[in-house]
């Protein structure tokens, strides 16, 4: 083909082809490199993912309660500041290491102006649970200072501990749960209901980072539960990660 007013010799034309073909190749390989690079650290991702979390997130509970307030502050009628926020540690440790930490718990009254915090010793030895729930009008931040205060303590006195959550508020939400297992992502693992018309349905989100076994090879991470208070027609809606503690009830002072 010869374009107006211009020859173009056959071995120009073979010259223009092979450079298109090398150009494509050079393409074609690139995108193979990309996609190597890309995998390699997905692979690397999941590999290191408990790595990668404790570096940005120390602590796991309170990543999880800072992702729980953020999806269910719309879901509780005033809001998640006005609802009752409890934080449980099972914490293990020689006696004199559990002393020291109750002691500096106890003398932390800065971290119980808006909570209140009870050590339970546990009937095995070298045991205890600590428990800290909230009082009405608390704040994200505040709650998160005492857990991140707390943890800190307890790494400091060598002891090993695991924590959970539980908050407990009123909803207009007839689908609560629903919208809550939506924002987090979750994928059902059990589903309950009892006579009383209480549901409670177990989830596992790969957005929280805490996690039990729930059986047969599967792990939970999220409960949500809501009960129709007979009475009084109020709707509550309990979650708990990575499960519910307690019973499926809200504390009366919440309803003032």
């Amino acid at each position: 083909m010869v374009e107006k007013g211009v020859p173009v010799i056959g071995t120009n034309r073979f010259v223009r082809k092979s450079a298109e073909q090398s150009s494509a190749k050079r393409a074609r390989l690139a995108v193979m490199m990309a996609a190597v690079v890309l995998v390699t650290g997905i692979i690397w991702a999941i590999i290191n993912k408990d790595q990668i979390r404790s570096d940005k997130n120390p602590s796991i509970l309170a990543h999880d309660i800072a992702l729980l307030w953020q999806w269910t502050d719309k879901l509780y009628s005033k809001g998640a500041a006005t609802v009752e926020w409890t934080v449980r540690w099972d914490i293990e440790g020689d006696a004199a290491s559990l002393e020291q930490v109750q002691q500096q718990l106890q003398a932390d009254e800065k971290g119980q102006e808006k909570g209140t915090l009870s050590i339970f010793p546990l009937t095995e030895d070298n045991q205890a649970m600590i428990v800290y729930v909230s009082k009405q009008k608390t704040d994200e931040k505040q709650l998160l200072n005492v857990i991140n205060s707390a943890e800190a303590i307890f790494k400091e006195s060598g002891l090993t501990y695991s924590g959970g959550m539980t908050v407990r508020g009123e909803t207009e939400y007839n689908n609560a749960a629903e919208r809550l297992a939506q924002a987090a992502g979750g994928k059902r693992i059990d589903r309950y209901k009892d006579e009383s018309g209480t549901v409670s349905e177990a989830y596992y989100s790969e957005k929280l980072f805490s996690a039990v076994e729930a059986g047969a090879g599967k792990k939970a991470n999220l409960q949500v539960a809501q009960h129709r208070e007979t009475e009084s027609g109020r709707l509550s809606l309990i979650v708990g990660t990575p499960l519910i503690t307690g019973d499926y009830t809200v504390r009366e002072q919440e309803n003032d």
